[in-house]
């Protein structure tokens, strides 16, 4: 059976070809009479009646059309009144020497494309059954002259001409080839009515799985989390989804028909060899300047974008955001180091100590019993100082590389920083030339931590602070909630980490770290991540440093926090 979407949509078509159909009959029958036999107006004016009828008939349909949804019914009416006018038309036409005979054929091949096969059939029938109705009546009394005496109703319509042989068999032939003529019509266009439908019903479930596919397609790549950008040949952009955009800070309407090298500065491109072959480029890392925050590393690889017998048409680029994934490693890396330097921490600071006191003790007994001139008395006060620094370094050593033990309590976070801030205001290197900036909540952020460890945390960082800014500068302290953490962030406009330096901040005993030995910086993450927090360092020479400590609102689990075990905040300084 059709589909009722199918008989609407043809109804259509066929409602607009029957406009078009009245039109070209009136014409062409009207230039044929003005150039024959103009004086005869009764035959146009016959012709032109019947079509008005099929103009009100087809506007009807078209009106019709649009108020009902029994699209079947439409179909029927719609046939079979045009076989009535098409049978009109015959007959005014000339009968047998009317041109539209071809009209029949014409409505079997619409009916065909609006019902089955054996309605198509059916049509065929009825518009023989027409035809041979309106023969017989117009011919009746050259057959049958008895009838139509009997009948005299029939003499309007019957030709008064006696019929002779040859009109006999050209009536016959007209007759048997209509016949032959409507069923073949009829067979051929359903036949090919009903492989368009199939071919039609076929490509709309291809057309509908390739909008499926590429619909599922699209979804996948709008959905993935990493970035996918093509281009053409030339390594023009085309086309970038949204974890890419959102990778890169650009949108693709700011991207499309810019060059892929603006985008992956010093990536080495897809040769023509590599192109042909379809295999992609090994990965590479590049720096991308992000517009709207610091540079990022990108990990890229290249494939080649083949169609099928044409070949390369463009290449497809596949990043992901390689900038955590970098912090990791340097925590991971750190970690490592930590954990070797927690293991030897103990071993070397007893070694060193247990000297240490049998020096410091010889060297004051020394002292006591001897008398010195000036110069020795120098020496002994140098030794027993460096001897005091070594110790005091020892201690530090070994309790950096103890288990922290830590006593939870309920506390403010803003009233520990401003405690630090007040010592911090009495330090040596506070001048004048160095201005505090507090940014705090106007209530209090309770947190359960180590109040005693925390402060520790806060003096380590804003002593390095002071350190950094010889020539003054300012310490901005800032408290804020984030959720379910605290947020902590101390900045400050010294001389800042480099890169190396940044890379081995939290490690102690690392060079270039003026005034100190490190030493304050690793117990401070110690200190965070015993409070399972984290902290984090941004800093580029010669424009400060910001850290970043966030810490939870609920105790942790109360468990030592080792040295071997600390691991490195990402983006250190």
């Amino acid at each position: 059976m059709i589909f009722t979407d199918e008989i609407k949509d043809w109804l259509t078509w066929v409602i607009k070809i029957r406009f078009v159909i009245i039109i070209f009959v009136f014409a062409i029958d009207y230039a044929i009479h003005q150039l024959t036999n103009p004086a005869n107006g009764a035959s146009i004016r016959y012709l032109g009646v019947a079509v008005i009828l099929w103009l009100s008939l087809s506007l009807f349909f078209l009106i019709y059309n649009q108020l009902s949804r029994d699209y079947l019914l439409q179909a029927y009416l719609q046939i079979f009144c045009d076989i009535v006018i098409i049978t009109a038309i015959v007959h005014i036409t000339g009968d047998l020497d009317s041109n539209y005979f071809s009209l029949y054929l014409l409505n079997i091949m619409l009916a065909s494309y609006l019902l089955t096969r054996g309605r198509a059939f059916l049509v065929a029938a009825v518009s023989f059954v027409f035809m041979g109705a309106m023969i017989e009546l117009v011919y009746l009394p050259g057959m049958y002259p008895e009838v139509v005496t009997k009948l005299p109703a029939l003499q309007f319509m019957a030709i008064t001409s006696t019929l002779t042989p040859d009109l006999m068999k050209a009536l016959q032939v007209k007759i048997g080839a209509s016949f032959f003529g409507f069923f073949a019509v009829a067979y051929l266009s359903s036949y090919l009515a009903e492989s368009l439908r199939k071919a039609g019903r076929e490509l709309r479930d291809k057309n509908g799985q390739v909008a499926s596919l590429q619909a599922k397609n699209e979804n996948i790549i709008q959905s993935m989390r990493e970035g996918l950008l093509s281009t053409d040949l030339e390594g023009v952009i085309t086309e970038l989804n949204p974890a890419g955009a959102e990778i890169l800070g650009r949108g693709i309407d700011e991207l499309r028909a810019s060059p892929i090298e603006a985008i992956f500065r010093g990536w080495a491109h897809d040769t023509p060899s590599n192109a042909e072959a379809g295999s992609p480029l090994a990965r590479q890392e590049i720096t991308y300047p992000h517009p709207l925050r610091e540079h990022r590393i990108l990990g890229v690889s290249s494939s080649p974008l083949v169609v099928p017998a044409i070949g390369v048409v463009g290449y497809v680029y596949n990043f992901q955001d390689l900038t955590e994934e970098k912090r990791r490693e340097a925590e991971y890396r750190t970690k490592d180091r930590m954990a070797t330097l927690g293991r030897m921490a103990a071993g070397i600071a007893h070694e060193i100590r247990n000297p240490l006191a049998s020096i410091a003790g010889s060297v004051k007994l020394l002292q006591s019993i001897s008398q010195l001139d000036e110069d020795q008395t120098k020496l002994i006060t140098i030794v027993s100082r460096e001897s005091e620094r070594l110790n005091k370094l020892a201690s530090d050593f070994l309790l950096y590389s103890r288990d922290q033990r830590f006593e939870f309590q309920r506390v403010d976070v803003v009233t520990l920083l401003e405690e630090t801030l007040l010592l911090l205001q009495n330090h040596p290197l506070f001048g004048p030339k160095v201005r505090l900036e507090r940014k705090f909540p106007r209530r209090g952020v309770a947190i359960l931590a180590d109040a005693d460890k925390l402060r520790q945390v806060f003096w380590n960082i804003c002593d390095n602070s002071l350190k950094a800014m010889p020539n003054g500068g300012t310490l901005t302290v800032q408290a804020e909630e984030a959720g379910k953490r605290i947020r902590v962030v101390l900045s400050d406009t010294g001389t800042g980490f480099s890169g190396r330096q940044l890379e081995k901040v939290f490690e102690p005993f690392q060079s270039g770290f003026n005034q100190g030995t490190g030493l304050g910086l690793a117990l401070v993450y110690q200190i965070i991540r015993g409070h399972q927090g984290s902290i984090q360092v941004d800093s580029q020479p010669g424009k400060g440093a910001r850290f970043v400590i966030d810490l939870p609102r609920e105790a942790p689990p109360s468990t030592p926090a080792k040295a071997g075990t600390t691991q490195a905040a990402g983006d250190i300084r």
